[in-house]
């Protein structure tokens, strides 16, 4: 069996015919998702810099981006309706419903 090399990261793989066109791995090919669908709607995930708990994200300056609780449950999310940012004032009780 043929061994491919990924052209991009150098990854190698075996297959069983080998194609004319750019051979990169599933990683390489795979593109950044612009939104999510949710029970709550399309969620904005957050393709910038993260807080070192590797969940809030920040921007350049290290500020959080929409501090609050994601009532969608994706820690990524900035679709401003989505966050619930004056917790205590709202009344929340920790639980998505």
């Amino acid at each position: 069996m043929p061994v491919i090399t990924c052209e991009r990261c150098g990854f190698e793989w075996t297959v069983n015919t080998i194609r004319n066109k750019t051979s990169l791995c599933s990683s390489c090919r795979a593109r950044k998702v612009q939104t999510v669908h949710t029970a709550h709607g399309k969620c904005l995930p957050w393709h910038g810099y993260f807080d070192p708990d590797q969940i809030t994200p920040v921007d350049d300056d290290g500020e959080p981006i929409l501090p609050g609780i994601r009532l969608c449950g994706n820690e990524d999310c900035v679709a401003p309706s989505h966050v619930l940012a004056d917790v205590r004032r709202a009344g929340y009780d920790g639980f998505i419903y």
